[in-house]
């Protein structure tokens, strides 16, 4: 998470502790009523961003379920589909160089390969390291696994990595 929006979730939560035991001790009258509402809403913002959160993850675990479970049965154009979606999902969230992106982002184009669409998974693979070089480094061994496999399928006769290892190399 952003510091700056970890500071300003801080500040906000300061701020409506504060008033609460504001109220406390001088009692709701000896309390302004700017500051009451202003705590009023800075709480309910709070609890729909908890809210909107959870929900958030819980699809999320949903998402990844159902891409290894596509991977797992070999239906590798259904997890194309669904690797498509979460991706995007991740880059809003946590923005293109985050490791976990760049991770699905490895996953998805591996995906893309198994599909036939070998210019396109050529294609996000440098896309993918460009990130973890950027954000990585050259020694990561996530940033190796994607050379290894750029270097593998450089050669377009080159039979394409068993399932199996994926995640292993």
């Amino acid at each position: 998470m952003p510091p700056i929006i970890l500071i300003g979730v801080s500040a906000a939560a300061m701020f409506a502790v504060g008033v609460g035991i504001s109220v406390l001790v001088g009692g709701v009258d000896g309390t302004p009523l700017w500051m009451r509402a202003v705590a009023i809403g800075i709480g309910m913002w709070l609890a729909t961003a908890y809210t909107t959160a959870t929900v958030e993850w819980a699809l999320d675990g949903r998402s990844v379920k159902q891409i290894r479970k596509h991977i797992a049965a070999h239906r590798f154009r259904d997890a194309a589909v669904e690797l498509h979606v979460y991706v995007k999902q991740l880059e809003k969230l946590c923005g293109s160089y985050d490791p976990l992106t760049l991770r699905w982002m490895y996953t998805q184009a591996h995906v893309l390969l198994h599909t036939g669409q070998r210019m396109r998974a050529m294609a996000l693979l440098a896309l993918v390291l460009d990130g973890q070089l950027t954000t990585l480094g050259p020694y990561h061994p996530d940033t190796r696994r994607s050379l290894r496999l750029l270097e593998r399928h450089t050669d377009v006769t080159a039979p394409i990595a068993p399932v199996e290892t994926w995640w292993r190399d």
